[in-house]
């Protein structure tokens, strides 16, 4: 299993999108050095990394899957 950090794919779902990193901040109102530093971090809440998925024209999605099929998102 490989393991990726927020950050990562952030910047990978941007790439895809076509935009960079700076403008997905801008877009949701950060400045670039507080957009920097909140990436670098981490820490976002499940409602800003959901409007940086409406921001990307796609759909955040996290949660739990067990082994008996039940779900949590």
């Amino acid at each position: 299993m490989i393991n990726t950090t927020i950050k990562q794919k952030v910047e990978s779902a941007c790439a895809m999108a076509g935009i960079t990193v700076t403008e997905l901040g801008r877009r949701c109102g950060y400045s670039q050095s507080a957009f920097s530093q909140r990436l670098k971090r981490g820490k976002f809440t499940q409602e800003e990394l959901e409007q940086f998925a409406e921001q990307l024209g796609a759909k955040y999605f996290s949660g739990f899957e067990f082994s008996n099929g039940c779900r949590v998102e």
